[in-house]
């Protein structure tokens, strides 16, 4: 009989959150990752920062360099000012791929089935075999079997991706970083991300409540939209997917955590998926590795560190702006006032999109929001659900800002 094969943890997912766990975690545990398609390949589509991308070390998978991004809807135009850059994503998951290899992490493809507690640990079952773990962290994305088995999820709504890596014609005037509106009845917006002179991701979207949608749907829309940027152009790979954002009821077991879409990572109404784990996974790897030395693998140990990812008072602003998005993406304008309140924030609206809040950017942003769009033509476009809660912060941020004013008044007048 074939005897089990045993590691310190197993890692199910090799997306972005399963990888740079992976890389994190293999200096200093015996690391199995598990992926049901090739390792190393993604349809998804991913920008970022500079700074970021030299913090983390992946400069060599950047194909273009911006400075701003450009934001319109039909009667505003925003120019967020930032040092963007363009991934060749296939390339970000190989070097995470590479580096995990070499620090001695073992990634197949195989497919996650099931698991069970067994000697302190978890016994994962794939399609092809059976391993032993102290610890399982799931990256599994918005499928993960564990979420869905134990319905985990509280609250989700999603950005709904389909498009593809377009090969065309060298263009006159050069494509830039941009999202606009189709001002349709499905209230679609095109993504642009630039990639050579030659070859653009071009990606439709549109954001669903309540489910995690199907990209195919969004095939039509797609095709259309080419169609009239690109009649001669081909699709030379598919880009489709699902950025989520809600909450579980638990964000970890016994054993088990959930990191990257599993866990909701992604922020309501900003930010991205992908820059959420450049973020928040060296955070995550250290608690980690907390957890492990000191053999505290329980629920509430484990939440701790999930918790640790989050700060409270930014979800609480997160899910007025992904209130409001709901009124912005509705209105006649197509998202007219919520570029008219990017333009407000002037050069710090780039927070917005890179998901670094202070309170005091909070609060300004608040009082901001309140100045460009009033609260009476909004209150009908929220949904009731959300009403009280939404409500109830705006007053509190708005307290909190006025009180701020005052004290560094105070403080002037003292020093």
């Amino acid at each position: 009989m074939k005897k089990m094969e045993k590691y310190d943890i197993i890692i199910a997912g090799a997306g972005p959150a399963g990888l740079t766990a992976a890389v994190e975690l293999s200096n200093k545990f015996k690391i199995l990752v598990i992926e049901r398609r090739k390792p190393g390949t993604t349809s998804c589509t991913w920008y970022s920062y500079a700074d970021r991308v030299k913090k983390y070390n992946i400069e060599e998978a950047v194909t273009t360099r911006f400075d701003e991004i450009k934001f319109t809807s039909p009667s505003q135009t925003h120019y967020m000012k930032d040092d963007c850059v363009i991934l060749n994503h296939n390339k970000v998951l190989q070097l995470w791929i590479e580096r995990a290899r070499k620090n001695g992490a073992t990634i197949r493809k195989e497919t996650f089935m099931d698991y069970a507690y067994k000697d302190g640990g978890v016994v994962v079952k794939t399609g092809e075999d059976e391993y032993f773990a102290r610890l399982l962290i799931d990256a599994m994305g918005t499928g993960s079997k564990i979420v869905a088995k134990y319905d985990l999820i509280k609250r989700h709504d999603a950005w709904v991706i389909y498009g593809g890596l377009i090969r065309h014609e060298k263009l006159e005037t050069p494509y830039v970083l941009e999202y606009y509106p189709l001002n349709d009845v499905d209230n679609s917006y095109v993504g642009i991300h630039p990639y050579s002179e030659t070859e653009t991701n071009i990606y439709v979207f549109q954001g669903r409540s309540n489910t995690m949608g199907k990209p195919a749907e969004l095939k039509g829309i797609f095709d259309k939209t080419i169609q009239k940027l690109h009649p001669n152009g081909k699709k030379i790979q598919n880009l489709g997917g699902t950025i989520v954002s809600g909450a579980l009821k638990k964000y970890a077991l016994d054993n088990i955590i959930f990191f990257g879409a599993s866990g909701m990572l992604n922020p309501d109404g900003c930010g991205m998926g992908f820059n959420e784990i450049l973020k928040q996974h060296q955070t995550f790897a250290k608690g980690i590795t907390k957890a492990m030395k000191n053999n505290t693998l329980d629920q509430k140990t484990l939440s701790k560190i999930a918790d640790s990812l989050r700060d409270q008072e930014v979800l609480n602003f997160q899910k007025i702006i992904g209130a409001f998005s709901l009124y912005f993406i509705k209105s006649k304008g197509k998202w007219d006032g919520g570029v008219k309140w990017l333009n407000a924030m002037d050069g710090e609206s780039k927070y917005w999109m890179r998901n670094e809040f202070t309170m005091e950017w909070i609060m300004k942003a608040t009082l901001r929001l309140h100045k460009v769009i009033p609260i009476k033509e909004t209150i009908s476009m929220i949904p009731m659900d959300n009403l009280p809660f939404v409500l109830e912060q705006l007053a509190r941020f708005s307290v909190k800002a006025a009180t701020s004013v005052v004290k560094n008044k105070m403080k002037k007048e003292a020093g």
